[in-house]
C-alpha cells in the first residue's frame, strides 16, 4: 500500500498487487461515484490468481484517501489516475473504470496517451450521462443536481436506499448490499462534486480518437448509468467489444461474478497479445 501526493499535501491511497510468472498487463481499478478500492476485492483476487499485477486505489474524498480536496473534478480524478500510473512505471496498464469511474479511466487515457493497454469500461457513465446534442441518453443536468441535493439532505438514508434498492438488480444478498453501503459511507461530502460534474461531461470525441482495445460491460437492467449510455459508448470507440449482462444491474463485477471475470480475463488475454 502507499499513499501519493496530488493536490500540495494532500494525498491518494494506492494498493499494488504483483502477479505472476510471464508477461502480463497490469490492471488498473478505478471505483464508482463515492465509493473505495474495497469494493474491486473480489475482482482483485481473481485477477492476481490469474497472474495479472493489479493496482487500486481510492479516489478523492473517498475510501483512505484525504478528504479534504479542493479540486474533485472529472480531470482532477483523471490527473490523479496517471500520475500514479506514470508513479509506478507501469507499462501500457489496462484502466478499469467502474460507473463515474468510467468517465476517470478515459480521462486518464488521454493523458496517458500511447502508454495505454488497454480500456475497460463497467458500466461507465461515459461518453455523457446526460442528454445533449446528439446524445438522447440517460437523464437531465437537473436530475444530477437534484441527486446531489437529496444526497447532502440525507446523506446516509441516500446511500443505504441506493444500495440496498438501486444498484442491484439481481439477489446479491443483504451482505453485500451492507458491505457497498458502509463502503460509501467513508466518502466525504467533498466528493459529491464529483457527481455533479457528471451533469456537463462529453467524452465523446476523445473516446473516437482511442485505438487500444476496450470492453464494455453493461448491466441490461442497469437504473443508475442507462444501458444505453454503454452501447453508444461501445459505438464510439474503435475496438470495442460490447457485453451486456442482461439481468444485472449497475455492479456487474458483484451481480454475475463468474461471467464478468471470464470475459474480462478473456479481454485481458487478447490485449496482451
Amino acid at each position: 500500500m502507499g499513499r501519493l501526493s496530488v493536490e500540495g499535501d494532500r494525498q491518494i491511497y494506492f494498493e499494488r498487487y504483483a502477479g505472476g510468472p510471464g508477461k502480463r498487463r497490469t490492471v488498473v481499478l478505478s471505483h464508482g461515484w463515492g465509493m473505495g478500492c474495497r469494493v474491486w476485492d473480489d475482482t482483485v483476487a481473481r485477477l492476481v490468481d490469474a497472474g495479472h499485477p493489479v493496482v487500486i486505489y481510492d479516489h478523492r474524498c473517498c475510501g483512505q484517501s484525504d478528504k479534504d480536496f479542493a479540486d474533485v473534478s472529472i480531470e482532477a480524478l483523471g490527473a490523479d489516475l496517471a500520475a500514479l500510473c506514470e508513479h509506478l512505471e507501469l507499462d501500457g496498464p489496462v484502466l478499469n473504470g467502474w460507473s463515474l469511474g468510467g468517465a476517470v479511466v478515459v480521462d486518464a487515457a488521454i493523458r496517458l496517451g500511447g502508454n495505454l493497454g488497454g480500456l475497460v469500461l463497467t458500466g461507465g457513465a461515459t461518453p455523457r450521462y446526460t442528454q445533449g446534442e446528439g446524445f438522447p441518453h440517460g437523464g437531465q443536468a437537473a436530475d444530477v443536481a437534484a441527486t446531489v441535493a437529496a444526497l447532502r439532505a440525507d446523506r446516509v438514508g441516500f446511500l443505504k436506499s441506493l444500495y440496498f434498492d438501486g444498484v442491484f438488480a439481481k439477489d446479491v444478498g443483504e451482505d453485500v448490499k451492507d458491505w457497498c453501503w458502509r463502503i460509501a459511507l467513508q466518502a466525504s461530502t467533498g466528493a459529491d462534486a464529483s457527481l455533479g460534474a457528471l451533469a456537463q461531461l462529453d467524452q465523446r470525441t476523445a473516446m473516437a480518437d482511442f485505438s487500444c482495445p476496450a470492453l464494455v460491460a453493461i448491466g441490461g437492467q442497469d437504473g443508475v448509468v442507462a444501458p444505453e449510455i454503454g452501447r453508444h459508448a461501445a459505438g464510439c470507440l474503435a475496438n470495442a467489444e460490447l457485453v451486456e449482462f442482461e439481468d444485472c444491474g449497475h455492479a456487474v463485477f458483484l451481480e454475475d461474478a463468474e461471467r464478468y471475470h471470464g470475459v474480462l480475463l478473456d479481454f485481458l488475454a487478447g490485449a496482451a497479445s
